[in-house]
């Protein structure tokens, strides 16, 4: 070992720690934009997945609680306990749900040639 020479066999680039500070800054911006972009991608998907999940089942959970409601209603009619009056002071218009319940009425009996007279004569 006492053979070998005591130099540096390392030798660095010329310019090698005065273009440093430039490359480490250059390669730093590249990593601070790409955790940007990965962060802004994390916040898209994660927007896209809770409107895809939630939206959903909003709505089925309002046509669901439109079910219950109607076989509820059904229940009580069926059981006596509500008729239709209670019926009526349910509705938001109850004129309305007369008028749609006396056609469907007489559409059963008179039959579809006599329509004009339903809508005419007998409704107002």
């Amino acid at each position: 070992m006492n053979k070998f020479p005591k130099e540096s066999i390392f030798k660095t680039p010329e310019n090698y720690f005065d273009s440093l500070p430039d490359r480490i800054l250059r390669k730093r911006k590249q990593r601070i934009r790409q955790l940007y972009l990965t962060g802004v991608a994390a916040a898209v998907v994660f927007v896209v997945g809770f409107a895809l999940v939630l939206v959903p089942r909003v709505e089925s959970d309002a046509t669901n609680f439109q079910t219950a409601i109607n076989e509820e209603v059904d229940y009580y009619i069926t059981a006596g306990t509500w008729d239709e009056v209670d019926v009526l002071l349910l509705a938001d218009n109850p004129n309305e749900l007369l008028d749609a319940i006396t056609a469907a009425e007489w559409r059963s009996e008179l039959g579809a040639e006599d329509e004009e007279l339903l809508l005419n004569e007998i409704l107002f």
